[in-house]
């Protein structure tokens, strides 16, 4: 569609129609699928409010990226420590 992918939208599909992170709810989904994240995490993450939720993934244009690096060894540990980050701010 010739839109230019920044980082707000890394990692996330081309689905058309809306803005990105307009359909937060599957954005979650599709977010716990790719970091491939536990029990646990998914419990925290749904217990978010759709702001907190959409900054946690990084749809919110912030500093968060919705798909780790592959690097990374503990996806949920980074998650988690994002979503502590929101409770203390």
């Amino acid at each position: 569609n010739g839109r230019v992918r920044g980082a707000r939208d890394e990692g996330r599909d081309d689905r058309g129609g809306g803005a990105p992170g307009e359909d937060w709810q599957r954005d979650m989904k599709d977010f716990i699928r790719k970091n491939r994240l536990d029990e646990r995490t998914q419990d925290a993450l749904a217990g978010l409010g759709r702001r907190d939720a959409q900054e946690v993934m990084g749809t919110d244009g912030g500093k968060n990226s919705f798909v780790l690096d592959e690097n990374v060894r503990n996806p949920d540990a980074v998650i988690m420590s994002r979503i502590r980050r929101l409770t203390q701010n």
